[in-house]
């Protein structure tokens, strides 16, 4: 992949390292930091952390995929959500709270970058209104185009392909819209997601690919329940 890379692709590959690292340190403290990259053989000093996670300096692209990977391995991602999600008194779950944090968002578009290694991403296929800001995230760390389906028509896309789902709470048919620009016959698809609970939301996106005979190539949440 390295050997392959273009200079500007490189340098993204760099400053996506950094970042995943800096905003780990907002759930971690640097000592916990250097465990977790120590635990899998990888080894950064104090010092080195320090100058990543300020950007006084950069990792090589090899040490940056190094570290994503290890991140990766380690389930960064799945640690901080354990840190991030909190449950109140009715036993209702922050998703929306953790679903709009640019720290949770920013780690979890690095984790797709590395899950995502190799795949061709056309399009980034998200849900209206959760899914958007970690769709958009994802979207650009892959180089690719965002595609928003809404529950709602907006007049200013002209024309539009549609899917009909039930959504049981409270029970009624529920409606996905996607403007019919947004995808192309061929296009491969990512479906990305805040939550994947019953299913619904994935299957009624996977339809609107289809209805555009676009292929979904994956799947991406931050949480998965039931």
């Amino acid at each position: 992949m390295l050997m392959t890379m273009r200079k500007l692709d490189a340098v993204r590959l760099q400053l996506l390292a950094v970042e995943a690292l800096r905003r780990l340190r907002k759930f971690m403290s640097g000592k916990e930091v250097l465990e977790l990259l120590g635990r899998e053989g990888l080894r950064i000093t104090q010092v080195d952390l320090s100058r990543y996670v300020t950007g006084a300096v950069l990792p090589s692209p090899k040490r940056a995929l190094e570290i994503l990977k290890l991140l990766a391995r380690v389930n960064a991602l799945g640690l901080v959500l354990q840190r991030a999600l909190v449950v109140d008194e009715r036993g209702v779950v922050n998703i929306a709270r953790i679903a709009h944090d640019t720290a949770v968002l920013s780690l979890a578009a690095a984790r797709a970058y590395v899950e995502l290694e190799g795949v061709e991403v056309d399009k980034v296929l998200t849900a209206a209104v959760n899914g958007v800001p970690l769709g958009t995230l994802v979207a650009h760390v892959l180089g690719a185009g965002l595609c928003v389906a809404r529950q709602e028509l907006d007049a200013s896309a002209g024309s539009y392909i549609e899917v009909r789902y039930f959504a049981p709470d409270p029970p009624r048919y529920a409606h996905l819209y996607l403007p019919s620009f947004a995808l192309g016959e061929g296009d491969r698809v990512l479906i990305v997601d805040d939550l994947l609970r019953s299913g619904r939301t994935l299957k009624a996106l996977a339809e609107l690919a289809s209805l555009k005979r676009a292929e979904v190539v994956a799947v991406f949440s931050l949480l998965a329940l039931g």
